[in-house]
């Protein structure tokens, strides 16, 4: 095998395996790194794509790039001195190392992979779809009642805790925006407009039935900003968006006590976990408006979290169940903001997020300008995905959208370079 088949095929592995993302790698000391077997090809074309670049002579760097580098690098210096070198009874140089690459393989999953439209990249996206299917339907709690074949410890580290469908992933909250991230590229590289329809009526129904909160609100809300941008477009698309949006937002008001019940804010610790870090992020931020870098995140969590979570409790009517937010005051276990915008803001501070902002509402103006509505609707939803409900490390759906959006811009700004 020469290395152009071998990186198709790593390629297709890559794409293909992206649904997995609760692989039990992650018992070994890879830990979240080892969430998805995709991590696997993912080196290879890394290791393949750099020893090119060494041969080839030409060892320009990218100037965003390099000047990223240099930022997280002096930032990172700069939490060290302000914090220390340990926290939580870890070393801040090893978190560090590991949180740096984390943040490599999601940037190399979008920029070192070249998405040209061929048939490894539509292959693997048709099989990953395929995947997808098979893990909501083989998993817990499936609306067929079909045995959960695949629930089993290779496929899932961690130990089910909900009742509700969580297919290949390791919560629904996963499985939703890999539903939207995997069904939505299906539909973008689809030609037939029956198959297309029916790919997106699948990929709804898998993300009403995950019963994720989050989910259900990102497509409200990806279809109220979508329908807003084309708003002046024709004439009958001011009669469209009322009818579109006003029995979406009915449906969403009725299921709201079922969505979030009473009880989930006075028992459950997740909605007090996420407000309490969100607000710690915010504090953060505003000590810190460059950020702690990779090394300050935990000793920040540790100096900002007991105020936040005052604040917190002082917004609420009832009282909070704090237990899970406390545990992170302690142990550097699974500590985050359970969202990639707030964990990486709290790391690298504004510059971030306006760079974040800026990149996100550039690509989905580049790709309505090219008529790829499909597309815009997927970074759109992933970008509101990881900025309010998604870690973003080991879901490898979310780059590869990323990416292919990405590549479909530049081939639109330059019509032969993908030809």
């Amino acid at each position: 095998m020469n290395t152009e088949s071998f990186t198709k095929a790593c390629l297709f592995l890559f794409i293909a395996l992206s649904p997995i993302q609760d692989f039990f790698l992650q018992g070994t000391p890879l830990r979240s790194l080892g969430a998805s077997p995709s991590l696997l090809p993912l080196l290879a074309i890394s290791i393949l794509t750099f020893a090119h670049w060494l041969l080839c002579g030409n060892l320009r760097v990218n100037r965003v790039l390099l000047a990223s580098l240099v930022y997280v690098f002096l930032i990172t210096v700069y939490g060290f001195f302000f914090f220390g070198f340990t926290s939580h009874g870890e070393s801040l140089i090893w978190k560090s190392a590991t949180s740096f690459t984390s943040l490599a393989l999601l940037v190399l999953a979008v920029n070192s992979i070249d998405y040209r439209m061929n048939s490894s990249i539509r292959t693997g996206i048709y099989a990953a779809f395929g995947l997808l299917v098979l893990g909501f339907c083989f998993s817990n709690a499936n609306p067929f009642g079909l045995p959960p074949l695949l629930e089993t410890p290779i496929l899932h580290f961690t130990s089910l805790s909900e009742s509700r469908p969580r297919g290949l992933a390791s919560e629904p909250s996963e499985l939703s925006i890999t539903a939207v991230a995997i069904g939505l590229l299906s539909v973008h590289v689809t030609r037939s407009r029956w198959i297309k329809t029916l790919l997106l009526c699948l990929t709804v129904g898998i993300l009403i039935a995950s019963g994720s909160k989050g989910g259900i609100f990102t497509l409200f809300i990806c279809v109220i900003i979508l329908s807003a941008i084309k708003w002046h477009s024709r004439w009958y698309q001011v009669p469209a968006l009322v009818l579109l949006v006003f029995p979406l937002g009915a449906i969403l008001i009725a299921l709201l006590p079922n969505l979030f019940p009473e009880e989930s804010f006075a028992f459950s610790g997740t909605v007090p976990t996420r407000v309490s870090m969100l607000v710690c992020a915010l504090m953060t931020v505003s000590h810190h408006p460059f950020g702690v870098g990779l090394s300050g995140f935990l000793p920040a969590v540790a100096t900002y979290l007991p105020n936040a979570m005052q604040t917190t409790q002082s917004m609420s009517p009832i009282p909070l169940n704090f237990t899970e937010v406390t545990a992170y005051l302690t142990s550097a276990e699974m500590v985050s903001t359970k969202t990639f915008y707030f964990d990486q803001l709290m790391r690298f501070g504004v510059p971030f997020g306006v760079f974040f902002i800026m990149v996100v509402s550039k690509l989905v103006r580049r790709l309505m300008e090219s008529k790829l509505l499909v597309m815009s609707i997927a970074v759109l939803a992933c970008s509101i995905a990881i900025a309010t409900y998604i870690p973003g490390i080991g879901t490898f759906a979310v780059p590869i959208v990323f990416g292919v959006a990405l590549h479909e811009v530049k081939n639109e700004s330059n019509p032969h370079s993908g030809k």
